[in-house]
């Protein structure tokens, strides 16, 4: 299936047309911004929203490092904002931590007017989404994704959580935020590794619904994976933000087709908690469940030989650090306190062909145990 993006061209002085993607959810409806180089004009792009109320950047100290010029203009321009830096790993995505930060909101003076603009990763813009959807019943938040990850997935659709140590993101509401600002520029200071694994993301968006960006993979992976074709970077984002905008606008409250979304999760989020989400990036752990949930997809006939291997060798080509000793019976365990377990029973993303996800009730734990073989 093959995704048009919405185009809306711009001054000539940006790198890229500006792509404006709407998130249809009736009075909690957005925009997804994608523009090259918006971070230079972020004061007059936050203006609609700016009445004079506190505004808290939420961020983690190597963004604050890179970037604290970005939110020195916001002053300047005489926005009230102030950074709160937390940590930038998965341990940042805990009840401690969203505890600090509301603390520290109250002594700012935060109230039920002031705004949130989470600016990082994934794991800022989940904990930056669940402070906001807590902090007195609730209060606006945007994103401002910096990673390619969050960039195409993780900022859009409204999920927030924290973790427990008997999985992910146990803990979270859907909480839409005022709008996702997406500036690709940020991600020319993104480490290699940091984009192989973000491009999980996009990579799941060819398996479950576009076979272009499928098809890109195939042919252009080098090209992805350095950044440096800005058009073919631009597309890759729009696609993958306008696909995940058009299902999260069917399916807000993942009661079903935003199921799909979860490819290569269910054992994903297994290994991230066997890694004490250390060691193993999300997308990472994503990539390798994937590899597992295409191999599922294999045994029960709804990939073909051909489509299987071709499947592989695309996931194949991202490099990925060792998985380590991966114990079946600790996979069990935490897949059976999945959020997609319902009554006992596990609803499972797979792929009935390239580009057709579909959500499966049938998938035994003998065949989860099996599909560890591709991984070890």
């Amino acid at each position: 299936m093959n995704v048009p993006t919405t185009h809306v061209s711009t001054s000539a002085d940006t790198h890229a047309d500006t792509q404006i993607i709407p998130l249809d959810l009736g009075e909690h409806s957005y925009n997804i911004t994608v523009s090259y180089d918006l971070k230079e004009s972020l004061a007059d792009v936050l203006a609609p929203w700016n009445k004079g109320q506190q505004w808290v950047v939420l961020t983690q100290q190597a963004i604050f490092d890179l970037y604290a010029p970005v939110i020195e203009k916001l002053q300047v321009s005489g926005y009230r904002i102030h950074p709160i830096i937390v940590p930038g790993d998965e341990s940042a995505k805990n009840i401690a931590h969203a505890e600090k930060v509301w603390t520290q909101m109250v002594e700012l003076g935060c109230d039920r007017s002031s705004i949130v603009l989470a600016m990082g990763g994934g794991v800022v813009g989940d904990l930056g989404g669940f402070v906001a959807s807590t902090y007195m019943r609730g209060i606006p938040v945007i994103q401002l994704p910096t990673t390619l990850l969050a960039m195409v997935d993780s900022a859009i659709g409204g999920k927030t959580a924290v973790n427990l140590p008997a999985g992910k993101n146990l803990v979270g509401a859907i909480y839409q935020p005022k709008a996702v600002l997406v500036d690709p520029s940020f991600l020319k200071t993104l480490p290699r590794r940091n984009v192989i694994s973000s491009l999980a993301e996009a990579v799941k968006y060819g398996f479950i619904r576009d076979t272009v960006i499928y098809d890109l993979f195939i042919n252009e992976f080098d090209k992805l994976a350095s950044l440096e074709d800005k058009a073919l970077l631009a597309e890759i984002i729009a696609r993958s933000c306008n696909i995940k905008a058009q299902i999260v606008s069917n399916d807000q409250f993942e009661g079903g087709e935003r199921k799909l979304l979860n490819f290569g999760h269910t054992i994903g989020h297994a290994f991230e908690t066997i890694h004490e989400y250390g060691g193993l990036y999300h997308g990472e752990a994503v990539l390798y469940g994937m590899k597992c949930a295409s191999y599922i997809s294999h045994k029960k006939g709804l990939l073909d030989d051909e489509s299987y291997a071709t499947a592989m060798s695309v996931l194949n080509q991202f490099p990925l650090p060792p998985l380590g000793d991966v114990s079946a019976d600790r996979v069990l365990d935490i897949v059976s306190h999945d959020k997609k377990n319902i009554n006992g029973t596990l609803s499972f993303i797979l792929v009935d062909g390239i580009g057709n996800g579909v959500i499966s009730t049938d998938v035994t734990s003998s065949d989860i145990v099996e599909s560890l073989s591709v991984v070890k």
